[in-house]
């Protein structure tokens, strides 16, 4: 299997999303009763395993692979990449705005990357692919049940505000200055593999689509905590 052509639903990419399914059910739950000091273990253990991720992973794409990426590829700038950061931070004692921004761009952006990987092999860059948006979906469930934080409605508009108007122009802007193959955000071009870009206009024309389309998966990501809130009133 290894080496072979990338096949979407295939058994081993369904066993790679069960996977992430379990690992992110069972620790933030395992870990929601237990004490300040252990969850301060894992908070590190986590933080440690995500960052040898951010860490690791160019080294990965410029020396590993059978066909390396461009080095303008490899900086941590994609949305995932920032949520891993981010991540880390939080986890380490950063401030409650990492954690929001994590938490909508991590369960939106990395739950599709899992469910449509820009990957064209099951290989090394398969499973570094997968280990990496795994552990911000567990980082992300961990830090909201295990940790008891939670995004609120006016939290959407703060994460909005800023993937939109300082992130996004910003990333454009160092795309267009390292120029081809730098793709951050997929802001030049489509992904490579099948995903729900393929259904709107080359970029950039196509953030008049993605923009209110990702504001609108943060609301749908948010409506299990607005019905709570409504049912508890």
């Amino acid at each position: 299997m290894f080496g072979t052509p990338f096949e979407i639903f295939s058994t081993v990419h369904l066993i790679t999303i069960a996977s992430v399914v379990i690992a992110s059910i069972l620790l933030p739950n395992f870990y929601k009763n237990k004490s300040r000091e252990q969850k301060s273990l894992m908070n590190k253990v986590l933080a440690g395993i995500i960052a040898a991720h951010v860490i690791i992973s160019p080294y990965k794409d410029l020396y590993l692979l059978a066909n390396p990426y461009d080095w303008r590829e490899t900086i941590p700038l994609h949305m995932c990449d920032l949520s891993e950061i981010f991540l880390i931070w939080f986890l380490l004692g950063g401030p409650r705005i990492l954690y929001l921004c994590a938490f909508f761009w991590g369960l939106a952006g990395a739950s599709m990357a899992i469910l449509t990987p820009d990957i064209s092999h099951y290989d090394l860059d398969y499973i570094f692919f997968m280990i990496g948006h795994g552990m911000i979906i567990v980082g992300v469930l961990y830090a909201t049940v295990a940790l008891g934080n939670r995004p609120y409605a006016k939290d959407i508009l703060k994460v909005s505000v800023i993937t939109a108007f300082i992130l996004l122009p910003n990333i454009y802007l160092i795309n267009d200055l390292l120029g081809e193959p730098a793709n951050f955000w997929y802001l030049q071009a489509k992904p490579d593999g099948a995903s729900l870009m393929d259904m709107f206009p080359d970029p950039p024309h196509s953030l008049f689509y993605t923009t209110p389309l990702a504001i609108a998966v943060f609301c749908l990501i948010y409506l299990p905590y607005f019905i709570k809130d409504r049912i508890s009133k």
